[in-house]
């Protein structure tokens, strides 16, 4: 299996076969470039909420996992969304790759 990866909006997701890797970019000592990874393995998700993009309103999806970070990822630089640190977002122009990337990981899920 190919691992299956989407950036867009200062956020990235990447799918291995076996763990979600969400990284958000954040700002070390209040103005160097990081990123921040947060890992689900897949045997943990609960629940993948998606609500897909439209046109006018960026996609999101929820990654629900019993250790997941739900609070705001605050030292986010310029550009990047404040969420908390198991959602990512994404434009309409990726809607594509994300619908491969959830059926992937739907399809690990399962097994």
């Amino acid at each position: 299996m190919r691992p299956h990866h989407v950036r867009d909006r200062r956020r990235s997701i990447h799918f291995d076969g076996r763990t979600v890797t969400l990284k958000v970019a954040t700002k070390s000592l209040g103005f160097l470039p990081s990123d921040t990874p947060h890992r689900f393995p897949v045997a943990k998700l609960t629940d993948v909420r998606h609500t897909a993009a439209t046109r006018g309103k960026p996609g999101e999806i929820v990654f629900v996992a019993p250790e997941a970070p739900t609070e705001v990822v605050a030292n986010v630089p310029f550009g990047c969304d404040k969420l908390p640190g198991n959602t990512f977002r994404y434009g309409y122009s990726k809607l594509a790759v994300v619908k491969e990337f959830l059926e992937a990981v739907e399809k690990a899920r399962k097994k």
